[in-house]
Order: C-alpha cells, then sequence, then structure tokens
C-alpha cells in the first residue's frame, strides 16, 4: 500500500526516534553515522516541502530556532529543593538513625536506600502532556525557574515524544521528570579549546560550561555544545502507581530516558557506605564530573511521611567527594591573548603531579578574578583540576607569605600590538584591528553574511592569506588579485575569478553593513543599522563624541564608549583609509521608494527559520519595501508566516491561529 506524505513523514520520524534512543540513549547504535544522516536529510526534505506536517515532537526540531529575546518564568508544580550535605561516614549513620527516630522505625531494622552517582551540572525539570514534550525548566530558586525549552530541545536524549519500549505502559496525561544536565570532560575539553582557538574566555569547570550553554538565547549555539543529561526523579504525575523510588527510575528507562548506570539498590546504611566509598576514586575514571553519591530512601510512602524542610526533603541527602588538590608555587604570570582580543592572565607554576599527569601552567580566568582571590607572583597556591582536565588556582596560602611575593600589574597596553586595553566587563580586550593574534577572526566577521557577505572568503581561505602575509587586515582584501589566489592550496582558476567578483560586488554594500563588520565592541547588526540612519556617512559617525552617541535611542553609554575608543585608535583610521581608496561604500544609500504589492501591502508577516535565496534582515527589508509590516512574534493580528528551513516554535503558534504559512517558494511567488 502506498503511503500518504503524511504518513510518509510519521514513519520517518518514528525510525530516527528509535535510533536516536539506540545512540544516545542505549550506546547501541544499530546503523552507521551516514545512514542515520541520510534518514534525516530525507526527513528535512519533506518537511520543508511540507511545513503543514511539521510537529513539535519531530527530531528535526533539535537543532534550534531563532534566538529568543529573554527566559520566561516557570513556577513548579511540586518545589526543586536542593539537599542537605554530609563528609563522612559517621554522619551517613547519623541519617540513618534520625531517619529511623523521625519515622518510628525500630533503630535495628534495615531501611532500604537507592545510591546514585551526584553528576555536577544543572538540575532542570521536563515537563510532558499526552507523551509530548512542552517545557522544560531550570531549577531556579527552587520555587520558580526559566523557561529554558527551546534549549533542552537540543539536547538529543531528551525524548520529544514518550514512546515506551514496552507497549504495555500506558503514557500518562501528565508527566514531570527531573534530571541533570551536564558536559562531558571530553566536549568540555573541545569547547575550551574551542574558545582559545577564537580568543574567547575559557570556562572554569563543565558546570559553568553546562549553565552557560542552557542559558544561551540563541538556541542554535546551545545545539552545538552537545549537552547530556541523565534524569533522577519523577515529580508531578497522573495515572500511574508508584511505590518506591527504584520503581521510578525504572519507569523512566521505559519511557526512554536516560538513567545513570551506576544507580544502587542497597539493603541497609551499611550497603551504602560501602557503595559510597567505593565510588571515591573510581568517579575519576568517568567521562563526566561526579562531586558525591545522592543516597534516597526507596519507600514513597516514606517520603511522604517524612516530608520536607523549607530547604531540603528529609528523605535525602548527598554524601560530597573532596577534589583531588595539590599545593605549588607561582613562578611568574604570563598573559596571552586570545584572536578577538580577550587578554587573558596565566599562571605559570613549579610542576606538581594532579590527577594523573604533571601541571606546569593554570588558568587565572581574568583579572578581576585574581585580584578577587588575591593571587601574586611567588605565592603558594592550591590548585585542581576543572573537570579533571584544566588545571585551575582555587586559593592563595596566604598564611604562607614571606614578603617576597609581588602584585602582578593589569596590563594597559596590549603584549602583541602595544594597543591600548579596554575593559569589556569582567575581560580586557584589544580592539587594534592590525593585532595579528586577532587578524583572522576580525577578517572572518567582516566577511561574514550579515556584515560584508563575501561569499568564498572563508576561514580556510583566511587562514592561509594572513599566513602567507597577503592579507594582514579586512582593509587588505580589497587589494588581492586573481595571481594572488590561484596557486593557493584548494583554489583554482574558477574559485579564484569568483572570489574577485565576490570581493568586488561587496564594495557597493549600505553603510549599516560596514559599520557592522568593522567589528567594533559592542556593535552588532541592528545597533549598526541605528548608527546609519543617524549619520548617513561613516565620516560622521567616526568623529562623534560619546554625548552625541548616547543622544541616540537605543544607544548606551558601554556602546558609545566603545565607538569612540575604536575609531580613535590610529590602526582603525589606517584602515578605514585603505578601504577608502580602495572604493568601499562608506555613505547611507537612499532608501527605495515604496513599490506597492496588493499582496504585501497592509499585511502582517513574520519570519521564522532559515531562508535559502534572503538573509532575515534581506527578506524583512523586501516585504517593508513593498509595504507590509514585520512582527516580532505570531498573534491573531499577524498575516502570514514565512517558514524556512528549522522552524522554531513560532510555525506551533500560527498553526494554534490559523495563521497562513508560507514556505519559501510561496514566498517569493507572492512578491513577485
Amino acid at each position: 500500500m502506498t503511503l500518504t506524505t503524511k504518513e510518509k513523514i510519521e514513519q520517518l520520524r518514528d525510525v530516527v526516534r528509535h535510533h536516536d534512543r539506540k545512540y544516545y540513549v542505549e550506546n547501541n547504535p544499530e546503523i552507521t553515522d551516514y545512514e542515520y544522516d541520510q534518514l534525516v536529510k530525507e526527513l528535512q526534505q519533506l518537511e520543508k516541502t511540507h511545513p503543514e506536517f511539521i510537529t513539535s515532537d519531530s527530531p528535526t526540531r533539535r537543532v534550534g530556532g531563532e534566538p529568543l529575546t529573554q527566559f520566561p518564568t516557570v513556577e513548579h508544580k511540586i518545589p526543586m529543593l536542593s539537599i542537605d550535605n554530609t563528609y563522612s561516614d559517621k554522619e551517613l549513620n547519623e541519617f540513618d538513625h534520625r531517619i529511623k527516630r523521625m519515622a518510628g522505625i525500630d533503630a535495628h531494622k534495615d531501611i532500604e536506600y537507592v545510591v546514585e552517582l551526584k553528576i555536577d551540572g544543572i538540575a532542570v525539570t521536563l515537563w510532558y502532556e499526552k507523551g509530548l514534550f512542552v517545557r522544560g525548566a531550570t531549577r531556579g530558586d527552587g520555587f520558580k525557574g526559566d523557561d529554558v525549552t527551546a534549549n533542552l530541545r537540543t539536547v538529543r536524549q531528551i525524548p520529544l515524544k514518550l514512546d515506551p519500549v514496552d507497549k504495555r505502559q500506558k503514557v500518562p496525561q501528565v508527566l514531570e521528570v527531573r534530571g541533570e544536565i551536564y558536559l562531558s570532560n571530553k566536549e568540555f575539553q573541545r569547547l575550551n579549546e574551542e574558545r582559545e582557538e577564537e580568543g574567547e574566555p575559557q570556562f572554569a569547570n563543565p558546570r559553568n560550561a553546562a549553565a552557560g550553554s542552557l542559558k544561551l538565547l540563541d538556541p542554535r549555539i546551545t545545539a552545538k555544545r552537545n549537552l547530556r543529561i541523565f534524569t533522577y526523579a519523577i515529580g508531578y504525575y497522573e495515572d500511574l502507581e508508584l511505590k518506591t523510588h527504584i520503581q521510578c527510575l525504572e519507569l523512566l528507562r521505559v519511557f526512554g530516558f536516560p538513567v545513570n548506570p551506576h544507580t544502587r539498590l542497597c539493603k541497609n546504611i551499611e550497603a551504602v557506605i560501602h557503595y559510597c566509598n567505593e565510588w571515591d576514586k573510581r568517579c575519576r575514571e568517568l567521562d563526566y564530573m561526579v562531586d558525591g553519591m545522592v543516597i534516597k530512601i526507596n519507600s514513597l510512602a516514606l517520603h511522604d511521611q517524612l516530608g520536607a524542610t523549607s530547604k531540603a526533603p528529609r528523605w535525602v541527602i548527598s554524601y560530597k567527594y573532596q577534589p583531588e588538590q595539590a599545593v605549588t608555587k607561582i613562578e611568574e604570570i604570563a598573559v596571552q591573548v586570545g584572536k578577538t582580543g580577550t587578554i587573558t592572565p596565566v599562571a605559570n607554576l613549579t610542576p606538581v603531579l594532579l590527577s594523573g599527569t604533571t601541571v606546569s601552567r593554570a588558568t587565572l580566568h581574568n583579572f578581576d578574578e585574581m585580584r578577587r582571590k588575591d593571587i601574586r607572583v611567588g605565592d603558594l597556591v592550591i590548585v585542581q583540576k576543572a573537570g579533571e582536565i584544566i588545571p585551575q588556582v582555587v586559593s592563595v596560602l596566604k598564611e604562607k607569605r614571606d614578603g617576597t611575593e609581588r602584585i602582578f600589574e593589569e596590563p594597559s597596553t596590549c603584549p602583541e600590538c602595544k594597543s591600548t586595553v579596554v575593559k569589556d566587563g569582567v575581560y580586557l580586550r584589544c580592539y587594534n584591528s592590525l593585532c595579528m593574534s586577532q587578524a583572522k577572526r576580525r577578517i572572518q566577521y567582516f566577511a561574514s553574511r550579515d556584515a560584508m557577505d563575501i561569499e568564498g572568503l572563508g576561514p580556510a581561505l583566511i587562514e592561509q592569506l594572513v599566513d602567507k602575509g597577503l592579507v594582514k587586515d579586512y582593509a587588505d582584501i580589497y587589494s588581492l588579485r586573481h595571481d594572488d589566489l590561484v596557486n593557493l592550496e584548494r583554489m583554482g582558476e574558477k574559485s579564484s575569478s569568483n572570489l574577485i567578483r565576490a570581493i568586488e560586488e561587496s564594495k557597493h554594500r549600505d553603510l549599516d553593513r560596514l559599520i557592522c563588520a568593522l567589528g567594533i565592541g559592542n556593535v552588532g547588526s541592528h545597533t549598526a543599522e541605528v548608527l546609519a540612519n543617524h549619520f548617513d556617512t561613516l565620516d560622521k559617525l567616526a568623529h562623534a563624541g560619546q554625548e552625541d552617541l548616547e543622544e541616540i535611542y537605543e544607544i548606551g553609554p558601554v556602546v558609545a564608549r566603545s565607538i569612540v575608543e575604536f575609531f580613535r585608535n590610529n590602526y582603525t583610521q589606517e584602515t578605514i583609509k585603505k578601504l577608502k581608496a580602495a572604493g568601499v561604500n562608506t555613505t547611507k544609500k537612499a532608501t527605495p521608494k515604496l513599490v506597492k504589492n496588493p499582496n504585501v501591502s497592509g499585511k502582517s508577516f513574520v519570519i521564522t527559520g532559515t531562508l535559502q535565496k534572503y538573509s532575515r534582515k534581506e527578506a524583512e527589508t523586501l516585504i517593508r519595501n513593498l509595504g507590509g509590516r514585520i512582527l516580532s512574534g505570531v498573534s491573531k493580528k499577524t498575516d502570514y508566516l514565512v517558514a524556512g528551513e528549522e522552524p522554531g516554535s513560532k510555525l506551533d503558534k500560527a498553526r494554534e491561529l490559523s495563521v497562513h504559512i508560507l514556505d519559501e517558494e510561496t514566498f517569493e511567488k507572492m512578491i513577485q
């Protein structure tokens, strides 16, 4: 029997969900990565052609939609309280005695406990209705948290639709699942290496990295962080009969959630203590951070009987491990410059053995942090590894000082190019566009789609151009010739000709694109548009004072200061001279005369997802020029939703409100 398109899409989704579970949850893949990618591509193509069949639980909704403006607040139906800590076997025994006394249990009788690894991550709650994932939130203050649904959708271990392995198990009307979002040590190391390469500040530890990733306003960036989750509890639920905590964990497995495999049911507190001590050393063998064990009473009836204090449940406690640390001396403090100009202090240490390797360098993160801890050259310090990988200074042994220690002064100029550095939040940055330690990154940004949009000028080619001395700053792009390019790796006659043509075309971009491309601190595409509309020419902007800038709506003191400092820089002034000499447009073009299109004029549009032929900004400008209006969100006043690839939650909202949905092809026919 021939399947309808809708049936084909549903069948493909089921197949992809099956393989997601096998790979991400069970660690037992049945097909190759290539075969999996082909299945996903086929599904994406069908959904692209038929956006009316896209659903919120589709596996293609993992990548993340358009950036958010803020995180709404969610009130937890059952509070997510904290857990009291213990640090010794004696305290665990005291916990057992206290529980028996409060519950009226004979002191000689055993209580069953469930012992789980205490994952060092971020607690979240996942809310399902009729088997569909509808909301996810952070713990927050325990009573209210942030709605991070869009970011949690990118975590591939979280099922978007409950599909029990045991088909006899019914899906409840409502199910709240609690878990810990974490970053593997391997992924933490990759992410920090990538940030170092890009000149961005490194994360202090995997937990901070996971927290930062979960609170990004752009889910597309979160999707690249490879966050993972272990689920550990069921909160609120309907239509289920549960008697023990171990039964809850088994049910989570049946529904497709990852549950830590090292969980153990212990018959008494003695077995609990033995298991906790066993994992004190073993936890360092894992590829994720564990800072202790969580001990829970198995009986849910006892949970209800014991209740909770205002801060923590009485039926659970954690047993915390001490991280491996070492004492060494700071021989010197060095400064390194990232490619985006971030200037970071690094401690050179007397070599010391720590967690199986010799450590001789440790990050100090930033100069504010260094001052807060009062770290000085010559100090004896305690060091440990963040995520068992990156050495960091935990604290200073100030009582060991002998008076020879010296304060390391925060640099006022860049150690690479000697330009004056600028304070940007807690970080120091060099904004000299000619500083070679950041030249490649600045050129990449200059050529990017939202800036000068030079097609074919990618990171690999920029590496070659800078390394061979053909380009030192983004103005040098316009001095490139065909002969400079044709002999470079992966460049031939056609590629070279196409790039020269793209470079020439970029000279005619409007002023706001150029302002954005310059890489001024705190100035993105929207602020660049505001500045272009106000000043008309680059020269007027370059000569504007701080007060002049602050008078502009949407320009605050931080942005104004960044602009003034940027244009005062001698290197910046020379670079702009070269751009002008090359014929790059530095004047705002006249606004196109409004040409009304009866299909568009007076209609309101919302755009979601990625369009192939237009950037978001280009599509919005086109609609405005044809007499249409652009709305930021879908409402009853929205006439059309233009849905590109990987549409966000706006597509669901449009369906709910019966808003007309256009794919890119239909949209293009409309505007013609």
